[in-house]
């Protein structure tokens, strides 16, 4: 999971989704090279949805993995977990979560926000961790600043980051392993009336973009 995340350089992020939005999203993220994205569990259907998507994948054998983000408690990471979640993604580090996926071989990727609570997720089994809300705490200038006594940490900063080349450029450049992109990437207009195409167009250029900022 590292290295697919490592290589794509980029978690996007969608929520609040319907079925027939979803299947848009999985087919044209399969056919522009996405090899996972995060569809983020915030709504009162998402376990219905979430279930259709990991059929659609399947039955179409989309070569895509699907992580479930905003899992807030032990339960819904076993929920998630059962219902074919490829990584689990928190907003937080919970000890429970960490040990559960770490027991059922799931990539757990916590938040966290202070070097401690980073290096504390580390200590739990995490191997990337999402800082957030990443512009919030202090943006590039402060993962160059944790970087520097610990150079090793792995970082996916979520929250603020943006499609503008220099946003990306100045995350890269402190030594992000990926950024998790979501309204900034897929808005909740843009979702409203997405069409294949659309959807398409929105990879593709996420995906020219971020290879443009890393080299």
């Amino acid at each position: 999971m590292y290295s697919i995340l490592k290589t794509q350089g980029v978690l996007p992020l969608v929520t609040q989704i319907n079925i027939q939005t979803a299947e848009i999203l999985l087919k044209s993220a399969a056919d522009t090279g996405i090899k996972i994205i995060e569809f983020a569990a915030r709504s009162n259907d998402a376990k219905e949805v979430f279930s259709q998507m990991i059929a659609f994948r399947n039955a179409n054998k989309l070569d895509l993995k699907i992580a479930v983000g905003s899992i807030l408690t032990l339960n819904d990471a076993q929920t998630y977990h059962q219902l074919g979640a490829d990584c689990i993604v928190c907003p937080h580090t919970d000890i429970e979560i960490g040990k559960y996926c770490q027991q059922n071989n799931v990539y757990w990727i916590p938040g966290a926000a202070t070097l401690n609570e980073i290096l504390h997720a580390n200590a739990l089994g995490a191997e990337v961790v999402k800082l957030f809300p990443a512009d919030k705490i202090g943006g590039p200038g402060y993962v160059k600043a944790i970087k520097a006594p610990f150079p090793d940490l792995k970082l996916m900063p979520t929250g603020g980051v943006t499609l503008e080349e220099s946003n990306l450029k100045s995350w890269f450049k402190v030594g992000v392993v990926c950024v998790g992109i979501g309204s900034n990437l897929f808005s909740k207009e843009l979702l409203a009336q997405l069409t294949y195409e659309k959807s398409v167009e929105a990879f593709q250029n996420v995906i020219e973009v971020i290879e443009k900022t890393r080299t």
